[in-house]
């Protein structure tokens, strides 16, 4: 819908002419030729002011970060202001003492970790990658010693649909940003929205993360070119290694010792697939891998990265895990050990660059479904949605990935998160079929079984019922903050 020039006006003048756009040939670049308008505000205050307009004039409204993910056809009105948030690309603060960062949302995690990096810090950077905002919340490769998701968000600064702005935690009574929770008010269910929606109505404009040592270089060595970077050398006390066992049960018993042992950095249950996808260059150099490795992998498996504090600490660590791997009759993978291979992996899994590699690796595309809980809950339904992958694999339907699923511990294996992935061709209509029905099939094998299961996809009043219901508490409180409905719960943009 096309604004009226009085109210494209109104528009104009909190963010100025320079940073307000309709014109169609413009629009395709943000999804759409029928957007109302694009807007690109500074700083909290032009948020607000542009979301009271649009509560004014019935206009609904969406804001992106970074980008990395995309809106789907008919997940909103094509008819809404569309703040692009770019120019709010500060890191606030780096509170080095208590350990906190404070970022606006178009500061990407890459850029965040470098600052901190100089410092011996890190954070926890969602497993889609470091050109993600460094404001989402998310579970990754970090898990094991960041812990992830919500648990690392602090104090919140949020514009809600209505326009009025709320300070969570400690910053509501303080103006810090060290305590998500209090002494002012928490909020923490509503603002991380982890089950669908997925979304928080409103804006984030400025959010705190909590901040962890680390035991790596301020910069890395890093030689050669796009897509084959790696390290000229491997930093002292650090080293990584893959692993693979003869079961998923045996599997387990080495993660669940080495998080109880607190000894690595990174432990990522990557199958063989993901790992040749990360070190390989071509499409043709990936499936050519991938068969050596399928030959040398006993079965399911993990990335692991050990990073001392000194050579003594190394040393520990790496007499610890040789000794759990081998109780669990590990083996390792090879190539790995070699020093470019290492720190190709070394670099890509702590500064999160993997992830894009891993995603869309050759051979076709991927259907997941991610599980969250206990880690052995985690293994026992990933078994079974496995072991169904296992005929269309024999069918040639799917790409044999090494290992059935993947997974990894989260705070040394206090929780777990397990997704399972299908690598196939989409343009083949057997094969899509196939893994759609095996997708349907798992998701309700997660309920019936009691386990949990988000998708993309998934509805409240799906997902609802096995939550105690939340999704009728979720449209009584959207109603009461949003009462013009100008800020859409679908069409999340990262």
């Amino acid at each position: 819908m096309a604004l009226s020039k009085e109210v494209y006006k109104e528009f104009e003048d909190v963010v100025g002419e320079e940073n307000i756009c309709n014109d169609t040939a413009i629009m395709p670049s943000y999804y759409s030729t029928e957007l109302s308008a694009v807007i690109l505000p500074k700083n909290t205050a032009e948020v607000q002011a542009i979301v009271k307009l649009c509560n004014k004039h019935k206009l609904q409204f969406r804001a992106e970060c970074t980008g990395w993910t995309f809106m789907m056809p008919g997940m909103v009105s094509q008819d809404f202001i569309y703040l692009d948030l770019r120019r709010m690309n500060r890191i606030i603060e780096i509170n080095e003492k208590n350990m906190y960062a404070v970022v606006e949302p178009y500061v990407i995690s890459a850029q965040l970790q470098a600052e901190l990096f100089k410092r011996g810090l890190n954070f926890c950077i969602k497993g889609a990658g470091s050109n993600t905002s460094a404001l989402l919340r998310g579970h990754g490769h970090l898990d094991q010693t960041t812990s992830g998701d919500d648990r690392n968000h602090l104090a919140v600064e949020w514009v809600t649909p209505e326009g009025e702005i709320v300070r969570s935690g400690a910053l509501g009574s303080s103006d810090e940003w060290f305590c998500g929770d209090g002494p002012g008010p928490s909020l923490r269910c509503i603002l991380n929205s982890v089950v669908p929606p997925g979304t928080t109505p409103g804006i984030f404009t400025k959010t705190a993360t909590k901040l962890y040592h680390w035991p790596g270089p301020a910069r890395y060595p890093i030689v050669g070119k796009s897509p084959k970077y790696t390290l000229s050398e491997v930093p002292p006390n650090m080293m990584v290694r893959y692993f693979s066992f003869p079961s998923a049960e045996k599997m387990y018993q080495a993660e669940r010792q080495i998080g109880e042992s607190e000894i690595s950095y990174v432990l990522m249950g990557f199958n063989a697939s993901m790992v040749s996808s990360n070190i390989t260059t071509s499409n043709e150099e990936d499936f050519t891998i991938l068969e050596e490795f399928l030959k040398e992998v006993q079965g399911p498996g993990f990335l692991v990265i050990i990073a001392g504090n000194s050579q003594e600490d190394f040393e520990y660590k790496k007499r610890a895990l040789q000794h759990i791997v081998s109780e669990a009759d590990g083996k390792s993978l090879e190539k790995v050990e070699d020093p470019e291979i290492e720190g190709i992996m070394l670099c890509q899994c702590t500064r999160i660059s993997a992830s894009i590699r891993e995603t869309f690796r050759a051979g076709g595309i991927f259907t997941s479904i991610p599980i969250m809980g206990q880690r052995d809950l985690c293994l026992r339904w990933s078994v079974g949605a496995g072991k169904a992958k296992e005929p269309l694999i024999e069918k040639g339907l799917i790409v044999d990935d090494g290992a059935a699923f993947f997974g990894w511990g989260v705070e040394h294996g206090h929780l777990g998160k397990t997704e399972i992935f299908c690598r196939y061709d989409p343009l083949n209509p057997e094969a899509k079929k196939a893994v759609e029905e095996w997708h349907k099939e798992q998701i309700a094998r997660a309920f019936n079984e009691h386990y949990f299961a988000v998708t993309m996809g998934s509805s409240p009043e799906e997902i609802g019922p096995a939550l105690s219901n939340y999704h009728i508490w979720w449209r009584k409180f959207k109603e009461a903050i949003d009462p013009n409905g100008v800020s859409p719960e679908v069409g999340a943009l990262a």
